[in-house]
C-alpha cells in the first residue's frame, strides 16, 4: 500500500505539474473548493477534501493517517488591499495546517514557500538560503506573509514536526495564464512592452521545479530551506529571451532605475486613494527595480536537482496559449 500525501493547491499553476508525479509514489489525497471543478485530477487517483485552508475540519481529514504533506496552496496577490487576506491565507492558516500535522503524526511536511520569502539587491548578485530576510521596509504583503508562513513550521519544527522548506524560482510552463494571455508573454508577442525594468529575475520551468520539490520530499534535511532557482536573468535580457521564442518584440531600452522608483511612490499614493489595479501595482513597481537572483548550489549539492533552461516553460505556455 503505497503511503498518503494530502497536498493544498492542487487546482492551481504548480499542482497541475505535481499531481502526476505525487500520484505515483503516494495515495493521494487533496483540498479543493467545494464543488471546484478540477480537470488534471481526472485521471489520477485521488481521494477528495472538500474545504478551504481555514476549515479546521477539513483540515483535520485532509491530516488524519497522512504520511506526508505537501503545502502548496497560497494567495499570490501584489495588490496592497489584499495583505490581510494574504496574512489569514499564507501564514495564519498555514500555522494551523502544520500545527495539526504535528499533532497527527505526520512523518514530513513539505512547505512551498517562494523566492521572494528570501532577500533581494540592488545589484546584480546571487543571494542563497543564509541571506537575512529584507523585503519587510517595502510592505509588500505576498513577500511579508511567505516569510511569516516559514517562521509558523519552523515553529513546529521546533516542537517536533519535521519539516522542509522549499523556495521556488518564479516559473513559467502550461497552466499558468498570469504569465501568458493578456500579460507578459501576449504583451511581448504584440511589442507592447516599451522599456525593460531594471532589476533581474530568477526563472524556471515548472517542470523542472516540480522535479525539485519532489527531491526535498525525499531528501530534505529536516528544518532546512531549499532555493530551487534557475536561471538568474536581467528584465531586459528575459524579455529579450521570450521574444526569440514567441518571435514577439522586446524592448531596446531600460527604465531608468530612479524613475520606476519615483513611478512606484506615485502609484501608491495613488492606490491609497483609488486602489490597486493589476497588472501593474506600486509593489509591482518597487520589486521592478531589484534583483531577485539566487543561488541553488545548496541544493543541488544536498539533493541532487538542478534546473534546465527556463526556454522549456515559455515554449510550453505560447503553445498552450496559442491553441486556446
Amino acid at each position: 500500500m503505497l503511503p498518503t500525501c494530502f497536498l493544498t493547491g492542487a487546482s492551481g499553476f504548480v499542482g497541475r505539474h505535481l499531481v502526476p508525479m505525487l500520484a505515483q509514489e503516494y495515495s493521494l489525497r487533496v483540498l479543493v473548493r467545494p464543488e471546484q471543478v478540477v480537470p488534471h485530477l481526472a485521471t489520477v487517483a485521488h481521494e477528495r477534501i472538500e474545504g478551504r485552508l481555514a476549515d479546521a475540519a477539513a483540515i483535520a481529514r485532509g491530516v488524519a493517517g497522512a504520511d506526508t504533506i505537501v503545502h502548496l496552496a497560497a494567495l499570490v496577490s501584489f495588490r496592497r488591499e489584499d495583505r490581510e487576506a494574504m496574512f489569514a491565507a499564507n501564514a495564519t492558516a498555514t500555522g494551523a495546517l502544520a500545527a495539526a500535522a504535528r499533532a497527527a503524526g505526520v512523518r514530513r511536511f513539505l512547505h512551498v514557500s517562494t523566492i521572494s520569502a528570501v532577500a533581494f539587491r540592488d545589484r546584480p548578485e546571487a543571494v542563497d538560503e543564509t541571506t537575512p530576510f529584507n523585503f519587510g521596509p517595502l510592505h509588500i504583503g505576498y513577500c511579508d506573509s511567505k516569510f511569516e508562513a516559514e517562521r509558523h513550521v519552523l515553529a513546529e519544527c521546533r516542537r517536533g514536526l519535521d519539516v522542509v522548506i522549499v523556495n521556488p524560482a518564479s516559473m513559467y510552463g502550461v497552466g499558468d495564464r498570469r504569465k501568458g494571455d493578456g500579460s507578459l508573454l501576449g504583451a511581448v508577442f504584440a511589442g507592447q512592452v516599451k522599456l525593460a525594468p531594471p532589476g533581474g529575475l530568477n526563472v524556471a520551468n515548472v517542470v523542472d521545479i516540480c522535479g525539485g520539490l519532489m527531491a526535498a520530499l525525499k531528501k530534505g534535511r529536516r528544518g532546512e530551506r531549499y532555493i530551487l532557482g534557475g536561471e538568474n536573468l536581467t528584465g531586459a535580457e528575459l524579455l529579450q529571451r521570450i521574444a526569440r521564442i514567441i518571435g514577439g518584440r522586446a524592448p531596446r531600452k531600460v527604465a531608468p532605475r530612479r524613475l520606476v522608483a519615483a513611478a512606484a511612490r506615485a502609484l501608491r499614493w495613488k492606490e491609497r486613494l483609488l486602489g490597486s489595479k493589476s497588472p501593474v501595482t506600486s509593489e509591482i513597481l518597487l520589486l521592478a527595480g531589484r534583483f531577485l537572483w539566487f543561488s541553488s548550489a545548496k541544493a543541488e549539492r544536498e539533493l541532487g536537482w538542478r534546473a534546465a533552461s527556463v526556454d522549456v516553460g515559455i515554449e510550453a505556455a505560447w503553445r498552450e496559449l496559442q491553441n486556446g
